[in-house]
């Protein structure tokens, strides 16, 4: 039996065999395409995402609560934005939603790696009426910044759909301003920074066959301003071929502290050396510190030292350090200790670039107006002044406040 499909004006013929309607998305993993000849997107079933190993970390406790989020929040769009360089754990979490959400609740998953924006596009996806996944991976790389305000409007939940917006990027800066701090746009940000000491632990007790080298697998991670999760599976792999320890297969495996070329401001501290000398940069400013890769370049340190000399109390002493000189680093602050052939020892430690507000930390300053005299509104500033004023009095209580608190000096 023969069908005619009218769109527009014109009327195609189509046999009922070969239609295959459906009111809602089949349960899949799809991507989205354009048609240049019918001026039309489309979407073209592809493999599901799949994950065939045990997961560490946080992974699973992460996409838990997103996904927790999506559902529950019934009447608005979730952006979720992660970030982190390669093989940070970034798109494991993306590929963990969209299998809890085909698996779990039976929602679809839209990938776009394809500079697509503009009222057709949003149009196109507002059509898909039922919740959905619609994941963006590389976002920064697929969208150039122009492209990226006009996904502005999409992300603002202008359009009403429940759909869970995922954004990977490597270079979180690279995305458009104005999805920063806009939980309205982009409700999640999650940074990947590295594997972390308790997931390298985790993966070592499974895998890793001389449990004996497990924490100096953690020392050594610790090199990396960002380990990933390739450096471990290959560090292990070939631990495990040739019984090796991790210093020795990195003579060979590709992974490289040195390839990291990203420049680095460390304090530098003098230790135990000469507990009477004072630290020089080598700068004419006289700051302590080192901007660079310690692990590439050399590292020159000036300090005064003490001397018997009446007439020249101290002298200017001069130590260099390499990368043959480390010999260990602190894995909770990133610090790296180098001790030359004098026996020299420095520590450089790297300085904070971003900083994250510890809000449970923060003293709950209550405010003191309530044991005033209530004021009315026809009295005025000048009763409020007379009585006491709030500049003075309430700034000095609330400091007083602070410092019981403690740590009133971090902030």
């Amino acid at each position: 039996m023969t069908h005619f499909i009218k769109k527009g004006k014109t009327f195609t013929l189509q046999s009922k065999e070969a239609l295959d309607i459906h009111e809602t998305l089949p349960i899949g993993t799809y991507t989205v395409g354009f048609s240049s000849c019918s001026g039309q997107f489309y979407l073209e079933k592809i493999d599901n995402f799949e994950i065939n190993h045990k997961l560490y970390g946080d992974t699973t406790k992460h996409a838990e609560r997103i996904m927790n989020t999506f559902l529950d929040r019934k009447e608005a769009s979730t952006g979720v934005l992660l970030s982190g360089e390669k093989g940070s754990g970034k798109t494991l979490l993306a590929k963990m939603l969209s299998i809890k959400a085909r698996e779990d609740e039976g929602i679809p998953t839209l990938v776009v790696n394809q500079e697509f924006s503009g009222e057709g596009f949003n149009t196109f996806l507002q059509m898909i009426e039922q919740p959905t996944v619609v994941l963006f991976d590389e976002y920064e790389k697929v969208y150039k910044p122009g492209q990226q305000e006009k996904l502005l409007t999409l992300l603002d939940g202008i359009y009403p759909s429940q759909k869970l917006f995922l954004l990977t990027c490597n270079d979180k800066w690279r995305v458009n301003e104005n999805m920063r701090n806009r939980p309205g746009r982009i409700y999640y940000t999650l940074d990947f920074d590295g594997l972390g000491p308790s997931f390298i632990r985790d993966y070592c007790k499974d895998n890793l066959q001389n449990k004996d080298n497990i924490e100096k697998v953690v020392t050594i991670s610790g090199v990396f301003r960002a380990f990933n999760f390739d450096m471990l599976k290959g560090m292990v792999e070939e631990m495990n071929r040739y019984d090796e320890t991790p210093a020795q297969v990195l003579k060979f495996l590709n992974a490289r502290p040195a390839f990291e070329l990203k420049q680095i401001s460390y304090m530098v501290k003098l230790k135990e050396a000469d507990k009477e000398g004072k630290i020089f940069s080598g700068r004419k400013d006289g700051l302590n510190d080192f901007s660079g890769n310690p692990l590439k370049q050399e590292v020159v340190v000036y300090y005064q030292k003490k001397t018997d000399d009446a007439k020249r109390p101290r002298k200017q002493v001069l130590e260099r350090f390499n990368a043959n000189d480390l010999v260990g680093l602190n894995n909770d602050t990133g610090a790296y200790i180098f001790k030359n052939k004098k026996g020299v020892t420095i520590v450089l430690t790297p300085r904070k670039t971003e900083f994250e507000v510890q809000f449970d930390r923060l003293p709950a300053l209550r405010t003191p107006y309530n044991k005033k005299r209530a004021v009315s509104p026809t009295e005025g500033s000048d009763k409020m002044i007379e009585d006491g004023s709030p500049d003075e009095d309430e700034h000095a209580w609330a400091m007083e406040s602070a410092e019981d608190e403690g740590d009133y000096g971090d902030y």
